[in-house]
């Protein structure tokens, strides 16, 4: 295909384009699945998702260690979502009250930094963290450049994920997946609660032996050890 750009001294200039070949449609995982590795990281006081392991554990956290120790609940949410984003936001902190309830911990991954949450006047007590250039999301299948939300999703203009939340037991496998492509349905909080009880059942000796890491301190906790530590170096 060949456009034609006129400049500000009316010469043309054709532009041949390429067509754009599509690969399958998003494939979340689900059910059943195991769930990627990743880790996060926060030297600088803001959480970050990474496909590798962190050579610093005292600011550093990854999800086999979490599920080695506790069950796990993996989301995945975006500010661009219009507004779909800021009930679903609203949903996730009540789920993780529920959660902190039964002993689970909360992941939220987004495409934008946690300052977003700050933008929204939001205050989280679960871990934030950016999960630049989708890697994690891409792992997980709820992001694709070929198959992006905002081409069959009206009022998204961003490079977004799929709406998902998943509960991952102690071997990293998937026990629950909750996958809103339509972005039409709500947060199935009992659903969520349900699973997190079975892996609980299924595996009681899950006790929390991690040594003490300043993630535990919580969302501000996170963010003052992270200054702390860029004043230091």
């Amino acid at each position: 295909m060949t456009l034609e750009f006129t400049n500000e001294l009316g010469d043309i200039r054709p532009v041949q384009t390429k067509p754009r070949h599509r690969s399958a449609a998003v494939a979340p995982l689900v059910s059943g699945d195991t769930a990627p590795f990743f880790s996060l990281s926060s030297a600088t006081g803001e959480w970050r998702s990474s496909l590798f392991n962190h050579a610093q554990p005292a600011t550093s956290v990854s999800l086999l260690s979490l599920a080695a120790t506790k069950p796990v609940v993996v989301s995945f949410y975006c500010p661009c979502w219009g507004a779909y984003a800021e009930p679903h936001l609203d949903a996730l902190i009540r789920l993780s009250d529920e959660l902190q309830k039964s002993g689970a911990e909360l992941i939220v991954l987004s495409n934008e930094s946690p300052k977003a949450l700050q933008r929204q006047g939001k205050v989280v007590d679960f871990l934030f963290a950016y999960d630049a250039d989708w890697q994690v999301a891409r792992q997980f299948g709820v992001y694709s450049e070929d198959n992006p939300v905002w081409d069959r999703v009206s009022g998204i203009s961003d490079e977004a994920f799929v709406p998902a939340l998943y509960v991952i037991g102690p071997d990293r496998q998937i026990i629950y997946h909750g996958i809103d492509e339509n972005f039409d349905s709500p947060l199935n909080t009992e659903a969520v609660l349900e699973a997190v009880d079975s892996v609980s059942a299924a595996t009681p000796d899950l006790i929390d032996t991690v040594p003490f890491n300043p993630y535990s301190l919580g969302f501000f906790g996170l963010w003052l050890a992270g200054l702390i530590a860029a004043v230091a170096m």
